[in-house]
């Protein structure tokens, strides 16, 4: 491969795969420059480094954690860790909490930016270095005494420059978050439990007063309609909170996808504007445009007439109530009723419907605590509350049971529970004998042959 226009050899590896009997199944052959292994990409050879390639020692870095006496001795002993980069949250017995995003940040020349491909045939393309850890997204005992992580962007760009990454979920489940314990300084286990089913979503609380705004402004200028009204006052009146036994997620979740292939139809392929064939851009890109009524984006390409923000916005609502209407019956009807729209499924590994868990009604939606995406294939499943002390105490559950044979009384025993956001006690036996008999259902015992 040429370099600076001179030629340096490329390593070769070749991977033998092999089988449980010793047998080869396949043979590959691997190769590699000074950045990492290639790979073939539309008829072009790609070279990629990448930071989980690098040389690093996390089983060490994770180890040693066992042995951090507070929260500055965990920090130090991270100081090193490589990848994948983590948020790591720490609190000590005197007190101190502490969150730091963890990982190997590349250096890279010109605008910084890892999300895009660069003629490998530059040295000056190549990586210059390492972020400082000073620099890594982190704080320290903050004024308002509690910390949170709920994959946001970890930095306001403005006050760390650094380039960290570019594809981050939106950030509502972070202010959320933040808002609910920011209003309770007297959190308890119990209501620390609670918080991670909580159907509130900071995402409805800045989007229905901007709808229903310019719905009734449509209105005033003589373009609305019955539907548009209805729709505009079936909104105002919702609590925003994603709960089993609500009428009305529904029709904002249908309104929010609408709005977006109309404000962002210049970015769909004109041959198929219907075809879901590229990606919007994140709702709180959507919620700035916003204050730009007479943007160029809200213009809608399809019509002759030069549309502007209240137009999309009330055609939007309009077609999410009239079709909602059509398909689910009118507005209260059990249609319209979350627990009948949105579910989770726990599948069975082999995906056996009979082994399954399936169509679970669940509390929440796409932007709360606890998200789920709608086709009950994604959500938060495992859930945890510690309270540290000089006795740790924690309560846990996840979405199934115990045992992975279907015929057993524990293969689904913690499923209602989980779906219902409760909790059960985690044991801490030091010993045998300290686990009470009343817990213990079967003996397993292992004897070397």
């Amino acid at each position: 491969y040429k370099i600076d226009g001179q030629w340096r050899p490329l390593e070769k590896r070749v991977e033998k795969y092999v089988g449980k009997d010793g047998r080869i199944l396949a043979i590959d052959t691997l190769y590699f420059t000074h950045r990492g292994p290639m790979r073939r990409q539309l008829g072009q050879w790609l070279s990629m480094r990448w930071t989980a390639y690098e040389k690093s020692h996390e089983p060490d870095n994770f180890m040693s954690l066992g042995e951090a006496r507070n929260v500055a001795d965990w920090l130090d002993r991270m100081r090193d860790y490589v990848a994948p980069t983590q948020n790591g949250l720490v609190a000590d017995r005197g007190g101190n909490i502490a969150i730091r995003s963890s990982g190997a940040y590349p250096v890279r020349p010109g605008d910084g930016r890892g999300d895009v491909i660069r003629d490998g045939s530059l040295s000056a393309n190549d990586w210059v270095g390492r972020l400082p850890v000073d620099k890594y997204p982190s704080s320290l005992n903050p004024p308002q005494g509690f910390l949170a992580s709920a994959n946001q962007q970890p930095v306001d760009p403005a006050q760390n420059t650094a380039y960290m990454g570019s594809d981050w979920y939106s950030p509502w489940r972070a202010m959320r978050i933040n808002a609910l314990l920011a209003a309770d300084s007297q959190l308890t286990p119990d209501k620390m439990r609670i918080l991670q089913t909580d159907p509130g979503s900071a995402r409805a609380d800045a989007f229905i007063p901007q709808l229903v705004a310019a719905a009734r402004r449509e209105d005033s200028a003589g373009r609305g309609d019955q539907a548009l009204r209805e729709a505009a006052r079936i909104l105002e009146q919702w609590d925003r909170r994603y709960t089993r036994g609500n009428h009305t997620a529904v029709l904002f979740e249908a309104t929010m996808r609408e709005l977006g292939r109309r404000t962002w139809d210049e970015l769909s392929d004109a041959k198929a504007p219907q075809a879901d064939t590229y990606l919007l851009p994140e709702e709180q890109t959507l919620l700035e445009l916003l204050s730009f009524p007479e943007s160029i984006w809200w213009d809608d390409r399809r019509t002759p007439a030069r549309e502007g923000r209240d137009a999309i916005v009330g055609a939007s609502l309009r077609k999410a109530f009239t079709t909602l209407r059509a398909e689910k019956g009118p507005p209260q009807s059990s249609g319209w009723l979350w627990s009948n729209t949105r579910h989770a499924n726990i599948r069975h590994l082999l995906q056996i419907p009979a082994f399954s868990a399936l169509k679970i009604p669940v509390q929440g939606g796409p932007s709360t605590i606890s998200p789920s995406s709608g086709k009950g294939t994604q959500g938060a499943s495992w859930r945890m509350v510690v309270e540290l002390g000089r006795e740790v105490r924690a309560w846990a559950v996840y979405p199934g049971g115990q045992s992975g044979a279907p015929a057993s009384s524990r293969y689904t025993n913690r499923l209602s529970r989980w779906a219902m956001g409760q909790l059960e006690p985690v044991q801490f036996p030091r010993k045998p004998e300290d686990l009470p008999r009343s817990h213990v259902i079967s003996t397993l015992v292992l004897r070397p042959q």
